[in-house]
């Protein structure tokens, strides 16, 4: 996936030897398919985004409770889309075909043994090992890496996805239906040549049994009969803030990147902006030599960690009824909270700094109505958000920018 192959690639490029096993490769992916813009920004170095088959989203819907608001989404600029939506097929196999150019290898076979000895790691598969230095698991939510070097995920920091493929329907809208039992929501993001259309809660208070249902009256009322639908379903990392806290990305000689890190947002439940970051970060860390792994760590507590535990410290009010209702209506009031709340889905809005810019819109009843119900009794004290390897993260804004490269 997208973590694995940004750092295969840079690596790669630096002078590095690498070896990536993945045996899954042409794959179409579990998964809605929105690439933000500052995702696709960090990979313009790689691969030629434009080329890439598209939809550049122009509208979206968000549902609560039978009331539906559409709005436009606008880009941000006339060459940078806010939100672009493609197969992760397509999407993941040009970040591979990169990777390989750059001079890595692939492997493509499944690792199946992983052990840490003198020489480093050794990963075995059905048609090869590798003895390295340096063990990155990029091998999602599952993570067989994370199993060797950590725990695996709890049933309590990790979300389900389940959903179908609409083949043969799309349309330039994407659509959002806040649901409240369980808590979560539905989606519906136009692929070039379907839908993809699923619905997420977090793992331990759903099922495919409770969500699937959701999903297909979405379907019947939206789409209709007649289209072939293919299923998926799938686990989301999405930690809680004290897993956060806890969260080790690193370790002697191994790194966790993208899913297999939790490296998610545990409200959108967006992570391939996440994951390119971490790809980034890992292969800065590495081309530093001595204390890579510490390196790792701090850079990504200071910046990816910092944006997720804002986020999960905002989620304990997001999904609750009468929070959704107030930001479908406020949605359906206000020009300036649209705009805030698109710029949020598009990654363009990072938490830090959200409160600030919803009172500044000038809606100050809507604004304070939000803001209230999203930080007030739940807002995280400047300890929970402080890294602890940074005294000043609670106070510095949180960027992650695109790395120079190297």
């Amino acid at each position: 996936g997208p973590a694995g192959a940004r750092a295969a690639w840079r690596l790669a490029r630096a002078g590095a030897r690498v070896a990536i096993f993945d045996g899954s490769h042409p794959r179409e992916k579990p998964c809605g398919g929105g690439v933000t813009g500052r995702a696709l920004d960090l990979v313009r170095d790689a691969i030629d985004v434009a080329a890439l088959p598209a939809v550049a989203v122009t509208g979206a819907t968000f549902e609560h409770g039978g009331k539906v608001i559409a709005m436009p989404v606008g880009s941000s600029s006339s060459t940078r889309p806010l939100l672009a939506i493609m197969s992760r097929r397509v999407f993941d196999q040009a970040l591979l075909g990169a990777e390989t150019r750059g001079g890595a290898r692939l492997i493509p076979s499944r690792a199946r043994t992983v052990s840490a000895g003198a020489a480093g790691w050794t990963v075995g598969s059905s048609e090869e090992s590798v003895t390295a230095r340096w063990l990155l698991g990029a091998d999602g939510p599952n993570s067989f890496v994370r199993r060797t070097v950590r725990v695996p995920f709890a049933r309590t920091d990790l979300s389900l996805a389940t959903g179908f493929f609409v083949h043969g329907w799309s349309s330039e809208t994407m659509a959002i239906a806040f649901e409240d039992e369980p808590a979560g929501y539905l989606w519906s993001f136009p692929r070039p040549d379907h839908l993809a259309v699923g619905a997420c809660a977090q793992a331990d208070r759903s099922s495919p049994a409770l969500l699937l249902p959701l999903v297909s009256r979405w379907i019947a009322r939206n789409v209709g009969a007649g289209t072939r639908l293919e299923k998926y379903s799938w686990p989301i990392p999405s930690l809680t803030l004290p897993a956060l806290e806890h969260e080790e990305p690193s370790g002697p000689g191994w790194m966790l990147l993208g899913d297999a890190g939790g490296m998610v947002d545990p409200i959108t439940r967006e992570g391939i902006f996440f994951a390119l970051a971490a790809g980034d970060a890992a292969a800065d860390s590495l081309a530093e030599g001595s204390g890579a792994a510490r390196h790792y760590e701090h850079r990504i507590r200071d910046t990816v960690h910092a944006e997720l535990r804002r986020a999960a410290a905002v989620k304990t009010r997001f999904f609750t009824p009468h929070f959704t209702s107030l930001l479908v209506e406020s949605l359906e009031a206000s020009v300036a909270i649209r705009a805030v709340m698109t710029d949020l889905m598009a990654g363009n809005q990072a938490y830090r700094g959200l409160r600030r810019r919803l009172l500044g819109t000038g809606e100050l009843r809507l604004a304070l109505r939000l803001a209230k119900q999203m930080w007030i009794g739940d807002r995280p004290s400047a300890n929970q958000l402080r890294s602890p390897y940074s005294p000043s993260a609670a106070s510095d804004p949180v960027t992650l920018q695109p790395s120079s490269g190297r």
